[in-house]
């Protein structure tokens, strides 16, 4: 990790007395060794902005506690500004770095670096391998499917499916959340659905459905 990157990364650690991040340098992207989210730190709600302006239209407005993805941050108008996006979709812009602290991870640290879980996946470089329980079809009773797992650390993860007739899927984890797969238009764009309950996650791609449990997606 760069110098700069670190400063980065402990000038959003380092708290105010009011609990709130206080970002005097520009922190640092996640290809810059930066960390991968932001957990909204302040109380009453964070406007996200169309540019990085006060005088910006508002597009969102977050709960303290929401995470978002990390996607570069700038100095505009004499204060820090960072482009995010909230985990797992919705609509990009804007917000003062200054009520934005770096997230903690599932493993319990900030997630730092690039997330490269789905090119070593695409690539067959997974972390371990097994069975989790899924079926094909709408009625079809749950059986067993090979899986791979490529993970990221922090909770990112590309974990993907062989059904017993072939077809594979991939389903994607960011900070141990499941957040999609890869739907293409020759499966119909499938629609995701998921929900989680104690450390298993219930995960629906269409028709499909898996069973994943978070040591695959956190190994240990």
């Amino acid at each position: 990790m760069t110098l700069k990157a670190l400063g980065a990364i402990c000038a959003g650690v380092a708290l105010s007395a009011a609990g709130l991040a206080y970002a005097d340098e520009v922190p640092a992207a996640p290809e810059d060794g930066g960390p991968r989210n932001w957990q909204v730190a302040v109380g009453g709600g964070l406007n996200l902005r169309a540019q990085p302006s006060i005088g910006a239209g508002v597009l969102a407005t977050y709960a303290s506690g929401t995470l978002l993805d990390n996607l570069g941050c700038r100095r505009d108008e004499g204060r820090v500004w960072c482009d995010v996006q909230q985990l797992g979709g919705g609509p990009r812009g804007y917000v003062a770095a200054e009520f934005l602290k770096p997230a903690v991870a599932p493993h319990g640290a900030v997630a730092t670096g690039p997330d490269d879980s789905a090119l070593r996946a695409g690539q067959g470089e997974f972390d371990a391998t097994g069975q989790i329980p899924c079926a094909h079809y709408a009625g079809q009773p749950t059986t067993s499917c090979a899986f791979g797992v490529a993970r990221a650390g922090g909770g990112y993860a590309t974990v993907v499916v062989t059904h017993p007739d072939g077809r594979k899927r991939a389903i994607f984890f960011r900070a141990g959340v499941a957040v999609g797969a890869d739907t293409n238009e020759a499966d119909g764009y499938h629609e995701f659905r998921a929900r989680k309950e104690n450390d298993l996650h219930f995960i629906r791609v269409g028709p499909e459905r898996y069973e994943i449990v978070d040591a695959v997606v956190l190994g240990g």
